[in-house]
């Protein structure tokens, strides 16, 4: 949700530059090239893009979304969704986020589930299918298969530290050896719903000001090549 704003500029700013190169430049490209002047190396890289855009605007936007779908199709299969779960659990910025997520849509359905009285390998095997990360649900499966044995489901989690920090197992630890696992998910719940408010108002606030940049130097680029041009006439 918080990413609806900062994807509709995206979007927008895009569209309106497409629309540029396909429509604006290459008229003003006509005025450039009859005044038979030297243009500058970014008029020539603008105009060259915008030919490019208005020649085979058609063939990018079929591949773009060919490439979507194609995206799209292979992260409902099976090898697509382990492939994107690691993909996101290595991407930088990203995985820390998505993990404080993860962590928590863990603790707070095992913590339901455990207070609704139903017994706890049904409650992992519950957990591992909604957590909507094939490389969690697969170490829940795992704890779930060690809890058959009699194993705790700390003593699992505490062979994954990357996915499950030491403070996080700690904590199950501590509710499975005091009969309290329930509340001290629910505590962990609320650390990293505390942790997520704050990493998404990081995240927008370096984002924003990241988008206005980038949107600003695409828009005075564009605007330099049209305008250095003409003040060359100007000056002659």
């Amino acid at each position: 949700g918080a990413l609806v704003y900062p994807m509709f500029i995206v979007f927008l700013a895009v569209a309106v530059l497409f629309l540029m190169m396909y429509f604006v430049i290459p008229n003003l490209s006509k005025v450039l090239e009859a005044t038979g002047a030297e243009l500058p190396a970014i008029t020539k890289l603008v105009l060259w893009f915008a030919g490019f855009t208005r020649a085979w605007g058609w063939l990018l936007l079929l591949l773009s979304g060919a490439g979507a779908f194609f995206v799209y199709r292979y992260s409902k299969t099976k090898e697509g969704k382990r492939f994107f779960s690691i993909l996101y659990l290595k991407t930088p910025f990203l995985n820390q986020f998505l993990q404080m997520i993860y962590l928590s849509r863990f603790a707070e359905n095992l913590s339901t589930l455990i207070g609704g009285g139903l017994p706890i390998v049904q409650c992992l095997d519950i957990t591992a299918n909604i957590i909507g990360n094939d490389v969690y649900k697969d170490i829940i499966q795992e704890a779930k298969e060690e809890v058959k044995r009699g194993s705790r489901i700390s003593q699992v989690l505490a062979r994954y530290p990357a996915e499950f920090p030491p403070v996080f197992t700690q904590m199950v630890f501590v509710g499975e050896k005091s009969g309290t696992l329930d509340k001290s998910l629910m505590s962990i719940v609320r650390f990293y719903q505390k942790e997520v408010e704050l990493a998404v108002e990081k995240l927008l606030s370096v984002l924003e000001p990241a988008l206005i940049v980038v949107l600003g130097l695409i828009v005075g680029g564009m605007m330099a090549s049209v305008m250095l041009p003409l003040y060359n006439m100007a000056s002659f």
